[in-house]
């Protein structure tokens, strides 16, 4: 596997028929270990209502943080409470 590959994560997705896409539970995994979960979950997946998928995380999306603009920094006179 290549450095790049090695680092990239992944989500197990849940297509369930009738009800659409959702993440398979709230963690992310490296491609190893998400492809021997994919199978077990699929192997273990007797009503073949569910088909699972592999998503890869984007972390492009937050590598650079949120810098506050005047707009939305807090302000000491709206910060008191009236009562």
């Amino acid at each position: 596997m290549t450095k790049d590959l090695k680092d990239k994560k992944f989500f197990i997705i849940s297509k369930e028929k009738y009800l659409g896409y959702r993440i398979h539970d709230s963690k992310t995994y490296d491609l190893t270990t998400a492809v021997r979960k994919l199978l077990a979950l699929d192997t273990l997946n007797e009503e073949k209502e569910t088909s699972y998928h592999l998503q890869e995380v984007d972390f492009s999306m937050v590598d650079n943080p949120l810098v506050l603009t005047n707009e939305v920094k807090e302000d000491k006179e709206q910060m008191d409470m009236p009562f």
